[in-house]
């Protein structure tokens, strides 16, 4: 998968999201072990099984499964889990830099670039 997003992307964000995650959303949150924001892809909800290098593991009601858009990225592949409380917002729209101006693509769909 292409990377959403670039190294100096400027983004909105919305902490006020009434449902969510929903897949495919790109969430702001606090890392696991650190108090560092990421920014990550949702993959997996509350409930769902995801595959890993241990074997399936079944989200509880209160994970995510988030992962990176990038090769060999720092995401659940590696510290597991996150817990919902660790969303701080979704970001949906890319406001500069001018060429790259617009809303943040879903998987599946071209990206503007």
């Amino acid at each position: 998968m292409v990377p959403a997003l670039d190294p100096g992307d400027w983004l909105l964000v919305d902490p006020t999201v009434r449902r969510w995650p929903r897949r495919g959303a790109i969430v702001v949150f606090h890392e696991p072990g650190s108090e560092l924001l990421a920014i990550k892809r949702v993959a997996g909800l509350p409930g769902d099984q995801v595959a890993t290098d241990l074997g399936d593991q079944r989200l509880g009601p209160d994970q995510a499964w988030l992962i990176g858009d990038a090769p060999g990225s720092h995401d659940s592949r590696h510290y597991g889990p996150v817990g919902l409380e660790r969303l701080l917002a979704r970001a949906w729209f890319r406001y500069g830099p001018v060429r790259r101006i617009g809303p943040l693509a879903r998987p599946g769909r071209s990206l503007r670039r």
